[in-house]
């Protein structure tokens, strides 16, 4: 059911528990229990670097959940599923947002009611969610460096990751914004951005797409110590 509450957190583990961070990713309705209110929750990997590698990250895991009520947080918290997997971690980042605007679809369904609202002043999250055709892997996976850099670069980006369900048909990009006019000013720019979508529409690279914007409710967690580790 679509929700205009989200939650982003990101988790980072030793390596030592990487084994078993992938185990509750790839089998993570084998450990969703009772416990775990409805809603959209999703376990999903980073790549390597800044998130963007076609090689995965085994340390560190993104956790999507979408639920509608704000005590449904607290008892997704509380829930042992949760619980394996924050317990472990030895950093955390949470960021709980309200979808204001997008379009697409996220396996097939509309995951986010979006409220309407204009952006106000305060941070902007964009997320985008792509499924690609095997045969166009190649291609788009080729586009992905050029917008790593451009992200990389961009004034009033705090943070951006890649994550996604499969390290090669589905990516993800996060990127937290200062405000509506940085992503305005990215987004209008001529930029890869640009140039892989127009050749993804004109070559029919994905099967699906999604462009979210977010309004931020919050932050809990230390933001600064994510990007010195993921633009090495």
């Amino acid at each position: 059911m679509p929700t205009n509450r989200v939650t982003f957190s990101f988790f980072q583990y030793p390596r030592s528990y990487s084994p078993a961070a992938f185990m509750f990713m790839g089998f993570r309705r084998l450990f969703i229990g009772d416990d775990v209110p409805e809603g959209d929750v999703r376990l999903m990997g980073c790549g390597g670097g800044d998130g963007f590698s076609i090689w995965p990250d085994p340390r560190t895991y993104c956790l999507m959940s979408a639920l509608p009520d704000p005590a449904d947080d607290r008892r997704l918290r509380h829930s042992r599923f949760y619980q394996r997997i924050a317990g472990p971690s030895r950093k955390q980042l949470h960021i709980e947002l309200e979808p204001i605007s997008g379009h697409g679809r996220w396996d097939g369904e509309e995951p986010f009611q979006y409220t309407g609202n204009q952006p106000d002043d305060g941070s902007i999250v964009v997320l985008t969610h792509a499924r690609v055709h095997r045969r166009c892997m190649r291609a788009f996976w080729r586009s992905v460096p050029a917008i790593r850099n451009h992200l990389r670069t961009a004034a009033g980006c705090r943070f951006h990751i890649g994550f996604g369900e499969h390290p090669l048909l589905t990516l993800a990009t996060f990127s937290l914004w200062d405000n509506i006019e940085r992503v305005r000013e990215f987004a209008y720019h001529q930029s890869p951005h640009h140039q892989t979508l127009r050749a993804a529409r004109r070559e029919g690279w994905l099967s699906e797409s999604i462009f979210v914007r977010f309004r931020v409710l919050g932050i809990d967690g230390d933001l600064d110590a994510w990007p010195q580790r993921l633009l090495q």
